[in-house]
């Protein structure tokens, strides 16, 4: 009846397409569990945290409440030898994206 019960239509397979995700970063990251420490521009102590993964470029940071965070911080990771300027990227209440402004030294 006005062809409201497609008897006459063939089904069509349809393969799903899985999309790989799209690694944006330039440079590759590595896992690291390391001691970091975030300061102020002026070198004065604003929270202790965790590097959970590390690249040329930046760093994944973890606290125990990263909403006191400003842009502009001195990033240390000691382990690593580390100590360089930084912007936040991306930030969730724990986890802070951040990317070094300097070369490394």
């Amino acid at each position: 009846m006005f062809g409201l019960f497609g008897r006459n239509k063939k089904s069509k397979d349809v393969e799903e397409v899985i999309e790989e995700p799209v690694e944006r970063r330039s440079s590759e990251r590595n896992d690291t569990y390391a001691d970091a420490v975030a300061l102020t521009a002026k070198g004065q102590f604003l929270k202790k945290g965790i590097a959970l993964d590390l690249s040329a470029n930046g760093s994944r940071l973890r606290f125990e409440n990263g909403d006191s965070l400003n842009d502009g911080m001195v990033v240390s990771i000691a382990r690593y030898g580390i100590k360089r300027r930084a912007r936040m990227r991306w930030r969730t209440r724990t986890d802070v994206g951040v990317e070094f402004l300097d070369e490394a030294e």
